[in-house]
């Protein structure tokens, strides 16, 4: 066919040049032809895709979509073949999907990138679609088996659909990613990626622990992969911020969350040698909250001074057992008492664990954080956690995992990112032995004991995870400190997503180049776009470290350092988590 094309186009350009075209003219007619070609053959082979199946997907519609282009609210720059379907993994799943092409070969980079969502949400993202096909991917999303929002109305009598959510969509759509990119290009693709913040944070390393031959680059922000204890963290949070009902008064002004701030900046700003409005190492600053309770300057009620307290501590049991770490000093100007307990954890824990619509299921009245805590526990990590630190089937394949979090994360709390690092260096010499002889050492794991072989095991764990950890940066970005690294954090320019600005272009670097990332170059920019600041972070346990002389808003004048022990020290939260994935690590695929 594409032989007749041609001898077609030579024929009529020689018929030109008989009748005495100028041979500029005769080059603009071809060019024209050709292209006019090329997009015709492009719009029949995308067609073709609907013919594309898999075990559980179909293909229910494809057509080229030319540029510019608005869809779903996000701009598109480059026309592309656009593929919807359905995966149904089981007789109630209704995944909706798609899968966004460069329109031929020549346009596609040869790489595959599936994007996660955050929280419930239930919706295709957009967003990052048109980026990724724009930038050369090959790029897929889902609605994780449900439309809607945050609600959690569809969570009842739907077991199956939460599996899709929790533990299945992902799988299905990149299959049918590779599949119709493998029908389209007559090409595999060659290199794999998966991004995800929040849940799409949980979702990326599920990727990896759950599914390993599906990716080669991961990018994991704030992941929730305790997810059970994230949720009911979420439900102590909205229990002490809005204590009356979901959407209620809070229980803290925002006016005295943002001066607890300002004093907690004005004791620790300075402990990293910068006074900048960042504390670059949370972990370093001591400052006792009862100075402003009735006993110091008042500026807090008593019952105020509880909440802050319940807030640091993390989520702990009727008789005072920690069961989940919390929010870090500094964070608290960021604490989102809706985002707490938005009307939807409560809810699922009532409509999934306990079957319950009528009477509610009311979390404020229902709950507690020993016995309850410990059945949702079990309930849900099936389908939904992605602690362990067992990731052999995925790096013996050479897989990569940058994985990144906010220190002022109340969402999130970011011990679990340390904790979950911790656990992987533990694991690089518990694999070795015996599972009753490793659950024994588990059990007797100790600080200095942690402390000392992280030393050693992390640097085979630094083959294949860094965590880097971002100052003065909330939940997925947003807050002071420059976050916009992309990976489900805020987007850079397209001309900052290079390996050194920008966190999918830094694990495309490890992957393909075997370059890993000895820092990445956080930004943030103000309403109009413009650079306002860059800061280096550093894979932990290193530190940014200003060098004394130069604009502090450069990233130039910062180098990467390790902290003195004592500002790094392995904490009793620490050992929580460590000891929560470890006695987990046969929490492992294949999860269908």
């Amino acid at each position: 066919m594409f032989r007749q094309r041609a001898s077609m186009k030579h024929s009529t350009i020689s018929r030109w040049r008989r009748a005495g075209l100028p041979a500029s003219l005769r080059l603009t007619l071809g060019l024209v032809i050709a292209t006019a070609s090329v997009c015709a053959q492009a719009a029949r082979d995308c067609a073709n895709l609907t013919a594309v199946t898999t075990n559980d997907a179909t293909v229910t519609a494809a057509a080229i979509v030319d540029s510019p282009a608005t869809i779903g609210g996000a701009a598109v720059t480059v026309s592309f073949c656009r593929v919807q379907g359905v995966a149904r993994p089981s007789s109630d799943s209704e995944i909706k999907f798609e899968v966004w092409l460069p329109p031929t070969a020549a346009d596609w980079s040869k790489r595959l990138k599936v994007n996660g969502t955050g929280g419930y949400n239930g919706a295709i993202p957009y967003a990052r679609l048109a980026q990724d096909v724009g930038d050369g991917f090959v790029s897929a999303g889902s609605n994780m088996g449900h439309d809607g929002g945050e609600s959690a109305s569809w969570t009842l009598n739907r077991p199956e659909v939460v599996k899709d959510w929790g533990l299945r969509a992902h799988y299905s759509v990149t299959i049918a990613a590779k599949a119709v990119s493998q029908a389209l290009y007559g090409a595999p693709v060659k290199y794999s990626y998966f991004e995800g913040c929040s849940n799409g944070g949980r979702q990326a390393l599920l990727m990896a622990q759950a599914y390993p031959q599906l990716f080669d680059g991961i990018v994991a922000g704030a992941p929730s992969n305790f997810y059970p204890d994230v949720l009911m963290w979420l439900l102590w949070t909205g229990k002490h911020l809005t204590p009356s009902a979901p959407f209620g008064p809070p229980s803290v002004s925002v006016a005295k969350r943002q001066a607890v701030t300002q004093r907690v900046l004005q004791a620790c700003d300075a402990t990293d040698g910068l006074v900048d409005r960042q504390i670059t190492n949370p972990r370093a600053c001591d400052f006792d909250i009862n100075t402003m309770g009735p006993a110091g300057d008042s500026t807090l009620t008593a019952d105020e001074l509880l909440v802050f307290k319940a807030m640091y501590a993390g989520t702990t049991s009727e008789s005072g057992v920690q069961r989940y770490t919390g929010a870090r000093r500094g964070s608290e100007s960021d604490w989102n008492p809706l985002f707490a307990d938005n009307n939807a954890y409560g809810p699922f824990v009532g409509h999934y664990v306990y079957s319950l619509d009528t009477p509610p299921f009311d979390s404020r009245r229902d709950i507690n954080f020993s016995d309850v805590y410990d059945y949702v526990k079990q309930v849900v990590t099936p389908i939904t956690a992605a602690p362990s630190p067992d990731l052999r089937a995925f790096t013996e394949r050479g897989g990569k995992i940058i994985q990144y979090h906010g220190w002022n994360d109340s969402v999130v709390p970011p011990d679990g990112s340390i904790g979950y690092y911790y656990a992987l260096t533990q694991f690089e010499w518990l694999k070795y032995l015996p599972p009753p002889v490793a659950d024994k050492l588990i059990e007797s794991l100790s600080p200095d004991l942690v402390e000392a072989t992280s030393d050693v095991f992390g640097q085979a764990v630094r083959e294949y995870h860094r965590l880097f950890m971002l100052p003065a940066v909330g939940h997925c970005g947003l807050s002071t400190g420059p976050s916009a690294i992309g990976g489900g954090a805020p987007e850079p320019p397209k001309s900052f997503r290079n390996a050194d600005t920008h966190v999918v272009s830094a694990v495309i670097g490890w992957v393909e180049q075997g370059v890993a990332p000895e820092k990445i170059v956080a930004s943030s920019f103000d309403a109009n776009g413009a650079l306002v600041r860059q800061r280096p972070v550093c894979p932990y346990p290193a530190l940014a470290v200003y060098d004394g002389s130069g604009d502090i808003n450069s990233a130039a004048s910062f180098a990467c350092k390790v902290p003195s022990p004592k500002d790094v020290k392995v904490e009793p939260g620490d050992m929580l988590h460590i000891r929560n994935a470890l006695t987990q690590r046969e929490l492992i695929g294949p999860k269908r």
